[in-house]
C-alpha cells in the first residue's frame, strides 16, 4: 500500500473528512487531497505529526515507499548542505562586517591626524590660497613654497594617505626659474626654465646627491648658501606637513 492509500485509510478509520484532517495537520484540505491522490506527499515534519496524532510509527507510514523516501533524504542532506553554505556566507559577511568596521575606525582616525597635521602648518606658516588652488608661503623676495590643498580620499577608497604627498618651491635668479618638487623626506627633483628661451631641463638626483650642496648648486646653477637654506627650509617643512 502506497502512501497516498494509507493517508486515505487513517482518514477513513477515523471517521474524518479532508477537513478534518487538514486542520489537524494545519494544512488545508487541497494539501489532503493532493496527498491521496499520489499528486504530492507530505514533508517529514507533517509525517512525524500524523504518526504522533493517529500513533502510526513512520516504519509502517513509509513502507513500500522507497522512492519517496529517497527523495525525502536527498531533501535533508539538500537542506544541511544548504544551512552549511549559508554558515558559511554568514561566517564571511561577518568577518567582513567587522573588517569594514576596523578600517572605518583606521580611517578616520587618520583623516583626523593627517588632515589636523597638514590645517595646523598651513596656518603656523602663513600659508594662503593661490590662483591654482594650492597653497603658497612667501619665503623671501623670490622664493615661494607651495603645498596642494590635501584631503583624505573618501571612505570607499579604501586609502589611509594622502595620494601624493609632494611640497614644491620656486624660485628665480637671473637667467633661470628653479622648481624643486619634494615627495619624500630630502628625496626631491627640480626642473630649470631658461626665462628667455622658455626651455625646460628635468633633473634627478641620486641619494648621495640631497646633501651635497656644492654638487646641486651646479647642477641647478643657484647660488649653494641660498640653495641650502632651501633645502633645509623645504625639509623641515615637509616633516611638518606629512610626517
Amino acid at each position: 500500500m502506497n502512501l497516498d492509500e494509507k493517508i486515505k485509510k487513517i482518514r477513513k478509520d477515523n471517521k474524518m473528512s479532508q477537513d478534518d484532517i487538514a486542520e489537524i495537520l494545519n494544512v488545508t484540505r487541497q494539501t489532503i487531497s493532493n496527498w491521496e491522490n499520489g499528486k504530492n506527499y507530505p514533508d517529514i515534519e507533517t509525517l512525524i505529526k500524523i504518526s504522533d496524532k493517529f500513533n502510526i510509527s513512520l516504519d509502517i507510514l513509509l513502507k513500500e515507499n522507497m522512492n519517496m523516501v529517497k527523495e525525502m533524504d536527498k531533501n535533508v542532506k539538500d537542506t544541511k548542505k544548504y544551512k552549511t553554505i549559508l554558515k558559511v556566507i554568514m561566517s564571511i559577511l561577518i568577518f567582513l562586517i567587522v573588517i569594514f568596521i576596523i578600517y572605518n575606525f583606521m580611517y578616520f582616525n587618520s583623516k583626523d591626524r593627517l588632515e589636523s597635521k597638514f590645517n595646523e602648518t598651513i596656518e603656523k606658516y602663513n600659508f594662503s590660497i593661490n590662483r591654482d588652488g594650492y597653497y603658497s608661503m612667501i619665503y623671501s623676495d623670490n622664493i615661494i613654497f607651495s603645498v596642494p590643498n590635501q584631503k583624505m580620499p573618501k571612505l570607499l577608497e579604501f586609502n589611509l594617505d594622502f595620494y601624493a604627498k609632494h611640497l614644491y618651491c620656486d624660485t628665480d635668479n637671473e637667467i633661470n626659474h628653479i622648481k624643486i618638487i619634494w615627495s619624500e623626506y630630502n628625496n626631491f627633483s627640480a626642473s630649470i626654465t631658461n626665462q628667455e628661451t622658455k626651455k625646460t631641463i628635468y633633473i634627478d638626483f641620486s641619494k648621495d646627491d640631497f646633501n651635497n650642496y656644492e654638487k646641486l648648486s651646479d647642477e641647478l646653477k643657484y647660488d649653494k648658501n641660498l640653495l641650502k637654506e632651501i633645502i633645509i627650509k623645504g625639509n623641515n617643512l615637509y616633516k611638518e606637513f606629512y610626517k
